[in-house]
């Protein structure tokens, strides 16, 4: 996945690069409604490609969507620039559209199989990144021309058919684990389903360690009881796999934040420094646990 994710960064990087590399050498011959058009374009697709990239690898609300915005940003300042302040405008809000949605799309992603849907996404990129090079040297060079009306729509439709009926192909199978449709996770929340309360307490305890088991209804225990300053190691055991909300694990209160939970067991620790009742949740804060300290 990691590699993938390296590929994916590399062609949105050349793609965007070279696009906007080559409005800056025809900038004369670019300017007013096609240079926005092709700025607004070159920003959208870039940031909702990089702000998936980025909602994958890094999983943190805040920090994605605030980097995608910035990327997008500054990608449509970039695409803008040559054609003058009505491009920059257009292509800069067109990037920051573009950078928020593909973060929060990036985010949801990293739940169901990521490396399927962004592979689906940089296609659409290269495509769209095609197009905009494949008009630009058209539009700057005499030597160069092409019409639309020899491409047949029947082909179109054709070649839309296909991409339809391989996603419903992956949807149907094995390939891409989807949480409602394999371990019913989204299904139980969305059927109110709550795991009966357990609790432990462990203020008794000089260095308490707590086993929290992760099912498909939430957490067992789901109330642990502490003590003010003692430190607490979390024993999570994770039996479902990653396709699940629940692989992912945040006591926000006590800087524990979108910690990936790998099938089997992981450790955690954390020292409770203030009293009062504070919550523990899945990534998607679907499911939810109460941490009391006395």
């Amino acid at each position: 996945m990691n590699l993938f994710l390296m590929i994916s960064a590399a062609f949105v990087s050349f793609g965007t690069g070279y696009s906007i590399y080559l409005l800056y050498r025809n900038k004369n011959k670019l300017n007013n409604t096609p240079g926005i058009l092709i700025s607004m374009v070159i920003a959208v697709i870039t940031g909702l490609l990089a702000g998936s990239i980025m909602g994958i690898i890094s999983g943190e609300t805040f920090l994605t969507v605030g980097i995608s915005m910035i990327t997008g940003f500054v990608v449509g300042f970039l695409a803008g620039h040559p054609a003058g302040i009505l491009s920059i405008l257009m292509g800069s809000i067109s990037g920051l559209i573009g950078g928020i949605n593909g973060a929060i799309l990036g985010l949801f992603l990293q739940y169901i199989n990521p490396t399927i849907l962004l592979g689906i996404l940089l296609g659409f990129y290269i495509v769209i990144i095609g197009f905009v090079i494949i008009y630009i040297q058209v539009a700057t060079n005499n030597h160069f021309s092409i019409n639309t009306e020899e491409l047949s729509p029947f082909a179109i439709i054709a070649g839309g058919i296909v991409l339809v009926s391989l996603f419903l192909f992956m949807y149907s199978s094995d390939i891409v684990k989807i949480p409602g449709k394999n371990d019913t996770t989204q299904a139980q929340a969305a059927s109110s389903q709550v795991a009966a309360a357990t609790e432990v307490n462990v203020t008794g305890e000089s260095s308490p360690r707590v086993k929290l088991l992760v099912n498909n209804n939430g957490y067992t225990p789901n109330v642990i009881r502490v003590k003010k300053g003692v430190p607490v190691k979390l024993e999570i055991t994770n039996p479902l796999d990653s396709s699940s909300c629940l692989s992912t694990f945040m006591i926000p209160d006590f800087n524990i934040n979108q910690i990936p939970l790998k099938t089997g067991i992981t450790e955690l620790s954390f020292t409770p420094d203030k009293t009062g009742e504070y919550t523990f949740s899945c990534g998607m804060k679907m499911f939810t646990g109460k941490i009391i300290v006395e």
